[in-house]
């Protein structure tokens, strides 16, 4: 099932007809680096090679995938700003590189200093228990938390650690938060039992539907494919989600042509499931969904915000 945001959608369309003329006139004027914000073979990694395939087969481009992985995408971001900004050089990150990784100043950077392009998918996050636990609701794992040792949990990011501890202080539980490498290492960790449960951003889902896996609460702001009947992190009384996209960005002031060019080129190839791209978006993140223009940056813009309020609240 392909997933749209009416406003991104929208949005979307409108920015392709504006801008239809000059992405028509743009091609790369050299060979196009691409980094990839995740380490080599796994789906996130996948996604961005298939997209590259697919744009050097429709258009003849010469695109050489470099994998920079590191916090989210930061460490991506932080290796773009001397690059050139007429389209030759970009990657693929997820939307936290841009609010948590740079809400705390640390990282001498804010969204301003890339150019976001478009998104490829929302990430199916979910917060996962093994079924072999016997708990089939969020207040199961509550009321196994009150009668025994703290909840071994696990997050792949500070953002997601930070949300899960909120919410086990909003359900006055104790866990022993442990940061993992990546889905494929949290979900290692389930089925080794060394965890009792954890945030995980899509990679999840097979387990799912296999009967292994159970999901618990819908990371997101609105709810799962897979148990919509999941409650939501505001149901619980955490005002902050964990909407995570896929997303391509760029150096500062990347070539508005370019800009329109890749969205637009980025956006058919993953919307199209027929593509190996959009078949693998499919299968493992539950469809595309490509947002652009004024939607994303409104989207980063408000990440930004929520994710100093976020940290804000974590340390008290």
């Amino acid at each position: 099932m392909k997933k749209f945001l009416a406003l991104g959608a929208i949005a979307l369309g409108c920015s392709i007809a504006a801008t239809a003329s000059l992405a028509e006139d743009w091609t790369p004027p050299g060979p196009i680096t691409m980094h990839i914000a995740f380490p080599p073979g796994g789906g996130s990694d996948s996604q961005a090679r298939l997209i590259a395939e697919e744009l050097e087969t429709r258009y003849g481009w010469t695109i050489t995938p470099q994998n920079t992985p590191g916090k989210a995408g930061l460490i991506m971001a932080m290796e773009m700003q001397d690059a050139p900004a007429d389209g030759t050089v970009f990657g693929l990150g997820i939307s936290e590189a841009l609010d948590y990784g740079m809400a705390d100043g640390t990282a001498g950077m804010t969204p301003d200093d890339v150019t976001p392009i478009v998104t490829t998918t929302l990430a199916e996050v979910a917060f996962v228990v093994p079924a072999s636990k016997g708990w089939k609701t969020f207040d199961d794992f509550v009321a196994a938390a009150m009668t025994g040792e703290p909840m071994r949990v696990g997050a792949i990011t500070p953002k997601i650690a930070d949300v899960t501890y909120l919410m086990g202080k909003e359900a006055g539980i104790e866990m022993n938060i442990t940061m993992v490498q990546g889905g494929r290492g949290m979900l290692n960790a389930l089925y080794a039992g060394d965890l009792d449960a954890g945030f995980v951003a899509g990679a999840h889902s097979k387990g799912v539907e296999a009967g292994e896996l159970v999901e618990l609460v819908s990371g997101m702001s609105r709810p799962l494919s897979l148990t919509p009947d999941a409650p939501l992190l505001a149901d619980l009384g955490v005002p902050f989600n964990l909407d995570i996209y896929f997303m391509y960005f760029g150096p500062k002031d990347m070539d508005g042509a370019a800009q329109a060019n890749l969205a637009q080129s980025i956006s058919e190839i993953v919307l199209d499931e027929s593509t190996k791209a959009g078949a693998l978006l499919e299968a493992n993140f539950g469809g595309a969904e490509a947002i652009s223009g004024e939607a994303l940056q409104a989207f980063i813009d408000s990440s930004f915000v929520s994710a100093k309020d976020l940290m804000q609240a974590a340390s008290q």
